[in-house]
């Protein structure tokens, strides 16, 4: 089928890692949205094209109850709007949207002052496929067996690494909600290969802990979706898993 339709498979995973006592990340496919969950193992769906899709992944920030409020908003309001949303600006609306509500919440109630949450993702539409995403967590176009990040880092440049072991920054220089002041600016962009596509989200607990390399030999060694998800969740967990895991691959066709 062309861009007019077809569908999606979607294999998605979200985990709170071996440290810490609750999961901050959620993830959104289509209508459905994760949250707060601590899966072992993925999960997988079908869905159409007919209408839009969007699959995203997102990580709360600002301490445990904050940063998994921001996030489920994040993923609920993402799937509330998936249907309607046929163009780039849409997509950049939406989130300046969830950014000024999860601000609006956070100096409603004085607890959740800082809350904020990424997110990273895809809209998969008639028109063609787009990639967004806000801090840094990631979107990655699957090339065979590369992986080429489409979505742009909110964070600072960091040296090479000198051991081999990827080199992490806790800093971000945006999020939805969590940008103060400074005007939160999305990054959206049109993924120009044609289709078939498939795509890799992940939060910062995959990418910070497992190599890019390591990560393409995973994906490219598995037998299937269900075992590279489950897979690189392994990778991070061994690791040390020091942060929340999410993880959705996705295949449009």
């Amino acid at each position: 089928m062309g861009l007019a339709g077809g569908e999606v498979t979607v294999t998605a995973l979200t985990h709170r890692g071996a440290v810490r006592p609750a999961n901050e990340d959620a993830v959104v496919m289509g209508a459905m949205t994760i949250a707060s969950a601590n899966m072992t193992l993925p999960v997988r769906c079908v869905l159409p094209v007919s209408d839009p899709v969007i699959l995203a992944v997102a990580d709360g920030l600002g301490g445990h109850a904050a940063g998994e409020i921001a996030s489920e908003h994040a993923v609920h309001r993402m799937a509330e709007m998936s249907p309607r949303l046929v163009s780039p600006d849409d997509v950049d609306v939406l989130l300046k949207n969830i950014d000024e509500e999860i601000k609006d919440h956070a100096t409603q109630h004085a607890e959740f002052s800082g809350m904020g949450t990424t997110v990273a993702g895809v809209l998969l539409n008639a028109d063609g496929n787009f990639w967004f995403n806000v801090g840094d967590s990631r979107t990655y176009r699957l090339e065979g067996t590369r992986l080429r990040q489409l979505s742009q880092d909110d964070s600072p440049p960091l040296p090479p690494s000198e051991d081999g072991k990827p080199v992490t920054t806790n800093f971000i220089t945006q999020s939805l909600g969590g940008s103060g002041s400074t005007a939160m600016v999305p990054h959206v962009g049109r993924d120009h290969e044609p289709d078939p596509g498939a795509w890799l989200m992940c939060s910062d607990g995959l990418s910070d802990l497992v190599l890019l390399e390591d990560m393409e030999r995973i994906i490219a060694e598995a037998g299937s979706d269900e075992a590279a998800v489950h897979a690189l969740w392994q990778a991070a967990m061994e690791a040390s898993g020091r942060d929340n895991i999410s993880i959705l691959l996705a295949r449009r066709r």
